[in-house]
C-alpha cells in the first residue's frame, strides 16, 4: 500500500492543556490549521484539508482561487550528517551497545519516539 504523500509543507506544534495533549498543523500554502489527538490522525486531517481546499478552489464560481504549486519537490535519501560533542557520541554509542543495537538503529528509535 502506497503512503498518501502530502505535497504541501506544514508545521506541526505539540499542544497540551492540562492532562490532554494533541497536535496542531499549519499549512501555509492554504492558510489552514488542522488539529489531531495524535500524529497519525493529524496527518490524515492534513491530507483531507489539502484535498478539500483544492476541490473548493477548482469548483469556485466566478473568482477562482489559485491552487498553489506543491512544495514537495525534494526527495529524501534517508541519510543526514550530524555533528555532536564527542562525549555525547560515546554516551549514545554505549547506550546502543548495552541494548544490543547498532548506533544507527538505536538513534532511529530515539528520533521516532
Amino acid at each position: 500500500m502506497k503512503k498518501n504523500t502530502i505535497e504541501y509543507d506544514y508545521i506541526v506544534h505539540h499542544i497540551s492543556d492540562g492532562d490532554s495533549t494533541g497536535y496542531k498543523a499549519i499549512i501555509p500554502a492554504f492558510n489552514s490549521v488542522v488539529f489531531g489527538d495524535n500524529l497519525v490522525e493529524l496527518e490524515k486531517g492534513i491530507s483531507l484539508a489539502v484535498q478539500e481546499e483544492i476541490k473548493v478552489r477548482k469548483s469556485a464560481r466566478g473568482k477562482k482561487k489559485l491552487i498553489p504549486a506543491p512544495d514537495r519537490t525534494q526527495t529524501f535519501s534517508g541519510k543526514f550528517m550530524v555533528r555532536i560533542n564527542p562525549y555525547l557520541h560515546e554516551k549514545i554509542a554505549l547506550e546502543a551497545k548495552a541494548r544490543g543495537k547498532s548506533l544507527n538503529s538505536y538513534l532511529q528509535e530515539k528520533i521516532a519516539s
